[in-house]
């Protein structure tokens, strides 16, 4: 899926969840609010395609936020399974097992080839 695709079906999602375009404000990123967004968004293995970082030392996150804690770093010579998307910290993020550490968790998309996971969450 293309990433205007994605940033469509995220947009969408907003109107249809809150009526309106609610847009974020740096206010909305205090520290209750990253707690519960470190508590990983439900997904599920939807997708299942193979994929890869577009470089190394990637973190993979326990949520959608560079505010999460990186359970482990993906290389680019990994290979992950791709799960499925959500809308996260800038930008969208896709939930993946890297096959060879055997860490699952959220990376965000502009860092894997062919922009993430094509399947929402």
């Amino acid at each position: 899926m293309r990433l205007r695709t994605k940033l469509a079906a995220v947009a969408v999602g907003a109107v249809a969840a809150t009526g309106g375009l609610v847009l974020p404000t740096t206010a909305a990123v205090a520290a209750p609010e990253a707690a519960a967004a470190c508590s990983s968004p439900g997904w599920s293995n939807r997708d299942g395609r193979a994929g890869g970082t577009n470089t190394d030392y990637v973190n993979i996150r326990t949520g959608p936020t560079t505010e999460c804690v990186s359970l482990g770093q993906a290389q680019a010579s990994h290979g992950l399974t791709l799960h499925c998307w959500v809308a996260g910290q800038d930008g969208t993020w896709s939930h993946v097992r890297d096959n060879t550490t055997g860490v699952s968790g959220w990376i965000k998309d502009s860092l894997l080839n062919g922009y993430g996971s094509n399947v929402p969450c």
